[in-house]
């Protein structure tokens, strides 16, 4: 008899196992009818769950082992949402074509991300109507440049109010994803601000996906700070040969990632041609990293640029192993290593890497 209660006991035990990473998601979508909703997994695009909608309604379950981000995509030409999705019951009430309608509610997750989207409700208010105002005058050049100075104010805005929230709340989940959200959109931050956030986080915090997200860019920022040797890769040139970075050590070498899809890179080309022309002779090197993954795109771009330096490329785009290995979250973006392979400056632009290399060439 007692070994048949110890069984019950397990097999009660193992139910409720199952049902605690149980998600159900489910709500209303007015005017969609009967349609495609999708549920994307932040920081894997791979995963998309296709979600059947009936009758303007929808239930949807999720298997998750710890509170997780899913952007939700109500089809083209509407303003995706992001959820904290955690075991439970979530509801998402959601209107066509309405801005602002969105309602989403679940665990406490949920709760404390949707108390930082009520305090920024204006703030992207404001955006949005720049982004229709910018739209309707798209052939303006000077209106467009004033919308996009005022867009960028309220965005630095927004960025100070996510900070402040993390700082309010570090042992929430919904923090460190806005962390890992404006640390990625800020090009010029360091290795002690990244490094201060992940600190400031909960101890399990920093356990999960996002706080994870959160140390490796501390530890990409730290490879390559300046003083730092920079990282060792070794990629294939235009011919498919093996070109190492270190290969370049005795030179003063600018490792360059750009692509040929890139507007930026592109207009920032003719500077660096005039460089590696002024300086080549002197020592000075460039070793291209192209974040491209068209092969022929890349090598027109090349010609047609006139980047007669030695060009290396994984053709994988954004999912460059070394791109990541740098840290790169935009391009244009540089490293200038002296003759040792170290780094001494990054992201020099224009005159300043002409200036910079006229001081180590003097």
């Amino acid at each position: 008899m007692k070994k048949l209660n110890i069984l019950i006991l397990l097999v009660l035990v193992m139910n409720a196992c199952k049902q605690d990473d149980k998600a159900t998601i489910s709500g209303t979508i007015k005017n969609i009818g009967t349609g495609d909703i999708y549920f994307i997994k932040s920081g894997d695009d791979k995963i998309i769950d296709t979600v059947k909608v009936s009758n303007d309604k929808f239930t949807h379950e999720l298997k998750l082992t710890e509170p997780t981000v899913y952007m939700i995509n109500f089809g083209p030409n509407q303003q995706p949402a992001f959820a904290i999705l955690e075991p439970g019951s979530t509801t998402v009430n959601y209107e066509m074509n309405v801005l602002n309608s969105l309602q989403i509610k679940g665990g406490k997750e949920q709760d404390v991300y949707n108390n930082f989207i009520t305090e920024c409700a204006m703030d992207f208010n404001s955006m949005d109507s720049l982004g229709k105002v910018a739209e309707s005058n798209k052939d303006n050049m000077e209106v467009i440049a004033q919308l996009q100075q005022e867009f960028f104010r309220m965005d630095s805005i927004v960025k100070i109010k996510q900070k402040a929230f993390v700082e309010k709340n570090p042992k929430s989940i919904a923090s460190a994803f806005l962390a890992v959200n404006y640390l990625s959109q800020t090009p010029d931050k360091t290795f002690e601000e990244v490094n201060k956030v992940y600190e400031s986080l909960d101890k399990k915090i920093q356990e999960t996906y996002y706080g994870k997200k959160i140390a490796e860019m501390a530890n990409q920022l730290r490879s390559t700070s300046l003083g730092q040797k920079a990282p060792e890769f070794t990629l294939n040139d235009v011919n498919d040969k093996p070109v190492a970075l270190s290969s370049f050590k005795g030179k003063v070498t600018l490792v360059d990632f750009w692509a040929s899809w890139c507007g930026p890179c592109r207009k920032e080309n003719p500077a660096v041609v005039a460089a590696y022309n002024k300086f080549h002779e002197k020592g000075f090197e460039i070793l291209g990293v192209s974040l491209d993954d068209n092969k022929s795109n890349w090598e027109s771009a090349i010609k047609k640029d006139n980047l007669t330096w030695t060009q290396v490329s994984d053709l994988n785009g954004w999912d460059s192993k070394v791109a990541q290995l740098y840290g790169v979250q935009s391009i244009p973006t540089n490293f200038l290593l002296d003759k040792e392979g170290k780094i001494i400056a990054k992201d020099l632009r224009g005159e300043a890497l002409e200036q910079k290399l006229s001081e180590i060439f003097q």
